[in-house]
C-alpha cells in the first residue's frame, strides 16, 4: 500500500511484486519517506530490501525513516538485511505505547495482534485532519472493539475469510464487521483475500456490508486509488 498523507508517501507492507506494482502506477520510489512492516511474514515484506535499494539508488541517497516490528530488523532471522539498512537514515520500532512522529505525522501502534508468532500491531496514521487506521493479519479478540478511535477517515482490515476459521489467526468478515460496527469509519476497505474469500465475491460482499452498517465498505483491487 502507498499512502499520501500531508504531502508525505508512505510504503506499508511491500510484498511480492511492490517494486513492480509501483512502477506499473506510475509511482518513484525515490519518493517514498517512509517505510512501513506491520510483520514479518513474506507476504507482507518480500520485496522491502529491493524497494529500499530502488528507492535509495543503492544507498547514494538514503530515505528518513524504517518502521517496523524489532524482530523484523533485529531478530535471530530478520528480513530487513543488514545490507538494505544502510540506506535508511532512522530505524523506528514498533512496541506497545510508543507513538513515532515524523514531521506532522504520527504513527502509533494501536493494538497488539495474535498472529502466529510474530510481532504485529494494528497502526494508526493521525494528522491534524486525517486518521487512517491499518488491521493487518491476526486473530480477532474483544479487546480489539475498544483499540480504534471512532469516525476515522480510513480503515483498512486484511480480511482473509469470510467466516472465522478455527486456529487459523486471520481476520473474517464477520470479525471486522464488529469492528465496523463499533468504529464507524467514514471508509473502509477490506484486503488481503484467501482464494476462499475471493470465490465469495469480495465486490458483494463489501457492498452487502455497506447497506447493512450504513457506511462506504470498499473490496481492495490490484491498482485501486482510493481519495479520503
Amino acid at each position: 500500500m502507498w499512502l499520501s498523507l500531508n504531502r508525505k508517501n508512505i510504503l506499508i507492507d511491500p510484498g511480492p511484486g511492490s517494486l513492480i506494482r509501483i512502477f506499473e502506477n506510475k509511482l518513484e520510489p525515490e519518493d517514498i519517506d517512509i517505510f512501513v512492516l506491520s510483520h514479518r511474514h513474506l507476504d507482507h515484506v518480500s520485496d522491502i530490501n529491493a524497494v529500499i535499494e530502488s528507492a535509495t539508488k543503492s544507498h547514494k541517497k538514503k530515505k528518513d525513516l524504517l518502521i517496523a516490528p524489532n524482530d523484523t530488523v533485529y531478530g535471530d532471522d530478520p528480513v530487513v538485511l543488514k545490507y538494505s539498512l544502510k540506506g535508511i537514515k532512522k530505524v523506528e520500532t514498533i512496541e506497545e505505547n510508543k507513538e513515532i512522529i515524523y514531521e506532522d505525522i504520527r504513527i502509533k501502534p494501536l493494538i497488539k495482534h495474535i498472529h502466529n508468532n510474530v510481532e504485529n500491531y494494528s497502526l494508526g496514521f493521525f494528522t491534524d485532519n486525517k486518521t487512517v487506521i491499518y488491521v493487518p493479519c491476526g486473530k480477532f479478540y474483544e479487546d480489539m472493539l475498544y483499540a480504534y478511535p471512532e469516525n476515522p477517515d480510513l480503515m483498512i482490515f486484511n480480511t482473509t475469510f469470510v467466516k472465522p476459521v478455527a486456529d487459523i489467526n486471520h481476520l473474517s468478515v464477520k470479525d471486522v464487521e464488529k469492528i465496523i460496527e463499533k468504529s464507524k469509519p467514514k471508509k473502509a476497505i477490506l484486503t488481503h483475500f484467501s482464494v476462499m474469500m475471493l470465490k465469495y465475491n469480495p465486490e458483494k460482499i463489501a457492498k452487502e456490508l455497506s447497506e447493512k452498517l450504513k457506511l462506504e465498505v470498499i473490496a481492495a483491487k490490484d491498482g485501486m486509488k482510493i481519495f479520503f
